[in-house]
């Protein structure tokens, strides 16, 4: 009853505390294998839901009582949490695409891992991973392809500093043109991005994480499209 959500529902609904946890949440204990012993509550009642998402928390036993050590949303009864320390919370991105959000023990809370979570297109059956780490070698372009369709594409993760200039240049496609664009970290804007062009070149005014977004440009992409680019860092 310490968490906010909870608490609220729990007196809405006119029940004791006690008599809410076992009509609205479905308890279940996992100890790892590294030795913490884990307590998963995931709601089922809808006062906790987040549209078709239910809440989900995870509690660590301690010596002194109950620690709460991730608390976040997940699709009703397709979420997994191992007892190798992982915790796969899947929610909707999109009407047809799955984010299969991945989180890791690291002996104090869960800490979501981008290499473990994956994207899953439902109309076309397809997993792949949430991002993709890129090591370019400056100087030497890198020359990267594949496939998307709408809402659903390929994020290139790279490291990069400011003064760098980096050059884009989509080489070909076949079907639907993608959308391409970089983002630097959680800035809302694109530091750049193709349109309609074939190649677009920028001098970096951060250093830090970017990212190198490319999916289908519209509706009508529904079907997968192939690509391939060059990214260059000078």
């Amino acid at each position: 009853m310490q968490d906010k959500d909870a608490s609220e529902c729990a007196g809405e609904s006119g029940l004791t505390p006690a008599a809410f946890v076992s009509h609205a949440l479905e308890l279940k204990d996992v100890p790892l294998r590294s030795g913490p012993r884990m307590t998963v509550a995931a709601s089922t009642d809808g006062c906790l839901a987040v549209g078709q998402s239910a809440r989900i928390l995870i509690f660590e036993k301690t010596p002194g009582g109950y620690k709460r050590v991730l608390k976040s949303v997940t699709l009703p009864d397709w979420w997994h949490v191992n007892a190798d320390g992982t915790a796969t919370l899947p929610t909707h991105e999109s009407m047809d695409v799955i984010v299969e959000a991945t989180y890791v023990w690291n002996g104090m809370d869960y800490e979501f891992s981008p290499q473990k979570s994956h994207r899953f297109d439902v109309a076309l059956d397809e997993r792949r991973p949430y991002e993709i780490l890129l090591r370019p070698v400056r100087g030497t372009p890198t020359a990267i392809s594949g496939t998307v369709a709408y809402n659903f594409g390929n994020d290139y993760v790279f490291t990069a500093h400011a003064g760098e200039t980096i050059t884009l240049e989509l080489i070909n496609h076949v079907g639907s043109r993608p959308f391409v664009a970089l983002g630097h970290d959680d800035d809302i804007s694109h530091v750049g991005e193709l349109g309609r062009a074939s190649r677009w070149s920028g001098k970096l005014m951060k250093s830090g994480t970017y990212y190198l977004r490319i999916s289908g440009a519209d509706e009508s992409d529904e079907q997968l499209s192939r690509y391939s680019l060059r990214l260059t860092i000078r």
